[in-house]
């Protein structure tokens, strides 16, 4: 099955084409970033790595995107663009979790036995963060002031990715090992997203934003006079 992945959940929009079953093996063919807004950077990635892959959108038997948590307008978009494309050409849709596809490439990259802690700047001076271990989540998604984080046993080591380990090093740091500030294991990436994701198709208004907390625009509400009754 070939698989087209989108993700705009972070300050880079990325596509990914791969093949894949729901079970079994999966192959990245290619992946493209933009560092763009995700407005007009999304689409032209995907069909970039379409082009790359020596194949179009009617050879795409699923669309795959991430769907949070992240930032709000660029979850929103790549929602909107993958319920799009298989509005379009009849495509089945699956959907994943940002912070699994942040943490599958550390998974495979680790020592059997090693948790991996993924953490996204979530703005506002918090952070998105979830526990993971080899076949599975360890507890729900926080969303939490960096120092806050609790510190949970786990039987071997831990690592600690993503551009809120980077952000809030010296915080997270007592967690777990923080690689470099260049390791690719702290981007999202589409390919992450093929990893991980279970591509059992979903109904397109299943495909919607992942909120672990409200928007910004609605935070600030009350600081807008035009919002006031």
């Amino acid at each position: 099955m070939l698989v087209l992945a989108l993700d705009a959940s972070t300050g880079v929009a990325t596509a990914a084409v791969a093949r894949a079953e729901e079970v079994g093996e999966r192959e990245i063919l290619t992946e493209v970033w933009a560092s763009r807004g995700a407005s007009e950077a999304l689409l032209p990635a995907a069909h970039t790595a379409l082009g790359l892959a020596g194949t179009n959108l009617g050879d795409v038997e699923r669309i795959l995107v991430g769907v949070g948590p992240g930032t709000f307008t660029g979850i929103r978009i790549a929602a909107a663009a993958a319920r799009s494309l298989s509005l379009a050409t009849g495509v089945a849709l699956a959907r994943n979790s940002t912070l699994a596809a942040l943490a599958a490439p550390a998974l495979a990259s680790v020592e059997p036995g090693t948790d991996v802690l993924a953490v996204l700047d979530a703005k506002r001076h918090q952070v998105f963060a979830q526990h993971f271990e080899e076949g599975g989540t360890r507890g729900d998604i926080l969303c939490a002031v960096p120092g806050d984080l609790p510190e949970e046993p786990c039987p071997g080591a831990l690592l600690v990715v993503g551009d809120g380990a980077v952000r809030y090093r010296e915080q997270v740091s007592p967690l777990g090992h923080v690689p470099s500030d260049a390791s690719p294991l702290h981007r999202v990436t589409a390919a992450g997203h093929v990893l991980c994701a279970d591509l059992s198709p979903v109904p397109p208004e299943a495909v919607r934003p992942l909120y672990v907390r409200e928007p910004d625009a609605e935070a600030r509400r009350d600081l807008n006079p035009w919002s006031r009754p």
